[in-house]
């Protein structure tokens, strides 16, 4: 009877192992050639820097948004909203302003 009742608390804690889990493994990195990101366990994308327009943070909804890591969405010209699941690069540090940083520093050159 007990396991009945604490089973929605182990779903949402292996859900939240799980997203914490693929957020570590996915990667990111602003170059002057473009933005690359893995989405793990997706294979790794280049969306060329002139079709880029910023990054956006996105926001937590739901009952159990707390367990949700930081996430962003990669904003591209022509509207296209493409999730990025880390908001971190070695090149431009954590944070949506400090990719959206990075991005204006490589135009600017």
């Amino acid at each position: 009877m007990a396991f009945i009742l604490l089973l929605p608390f182990i779903l949402a804690g292996v859900v939240a192992v799980v997203a914490v889990v693929f957020t570590q493994l996915s990667t990111l990195r602003i170059t002057s050639e473009g933005v690359e990101f893995r989405n793990y366990p997706q294979a790794a994308r280049v969306i060329p820097l002139a079709d880029v327009a910023q990054f956006e943070a996105t926001p937590k909804v739901g009952n159990f948004a707390f367990l949700r890591p930081k996430t962003a969405a990669l904003v591209l010209k022509d509207g296209t909203r493409i999730p990025v699941r880390t908001i971190a690069s070695p090149d431009a540090g954590i944070g949506v302003e400090a990719l959206n940083k990075r991005i204006a520093s490589l135009r600017a050159q």
